[in-house]
């Protein structure tokens, strides 16, 4: 790697598909709605924005952390247009999304999946936007306190309370159904 500043392109290039998932797991909110179309929006908008802004990112700054704190800053408002736009049509956003089968998987196991899947995302899209979105950053994409503090805007320590009280929730809301064992405690 050089000391060279990074190009624009190199940055849409390099973390294109990771700001799209995490946008996805974001807009994942268990509904009926187009969560690619959705999440394809948002990671436009991510970009448009970092472009606008991206004469003002410092040299040799963590470039990966300030998009996601840029991707989400639009999801977070994405999300508050929806809930405002919801309450205002009073629409549900409470049926699960299918999710498609594995090969050679039985149907009372396929059942048991979707279910547990559809129960996960419930819980995961109901949290608080903070801890939902230091839960995905965490525990889905990978990414460690320090960044994930910067993406999110926050303290390392407040990244790990988020992520701490997201951990609680979710265990204290899916119970002992088996559906929150692929979460490892922080050390």
């Amino acid at each position: 790697m050089t000391d060279r500043p990074l190009r624009f392109e190199e940055l849409i290039e390099r973390y294109h598909d990771e700001i799209y998932a995490y946008l996805w797991r974001l807009c994942d909110n268990g509904s009926h709605g187009d969560v690619e179309a959705a999440a394809e929006d948002l990671t436009q908008e991510t970009y448009l924005r970092a472009y606008q802004a991206f004469a003002r990112l410092r040299p040799h700054s963590n470039a990966r952390a300030w998009l996601y704190k840029i991707a989400t800053r639009c999801a977070y408002t994405a999300l508050q247009r929806r809930q405002r736009a919801a309450r205002r049509a009073a629409v549900s956003f409470d049926e699960a999304i299918a999710i498609p089968s594995y090969a050679g998987e039985s149907p009372p196991a396929l059942a048991m999946r979707n279910e547990t899947m559809a129960a996960v995302r419930r819980a995961v899209a109901a949290l608080p936007p903070k801890q939902q979105a230091a839960f995905i950053l965490r525990h889905v994409q990978g990414m460690a306190y320090a960044e994930l503090a910067q993406a999110l805007a926050c303290s390392e320590e407040s990244a790990r309370a988020n992520v701490s009280q997201a951990v609680r929730r979710l265990r204290r809301e899916l119970g002992d159904a088996g559906a929150f064992e692929y979460v490892e405690e922080d050390r």
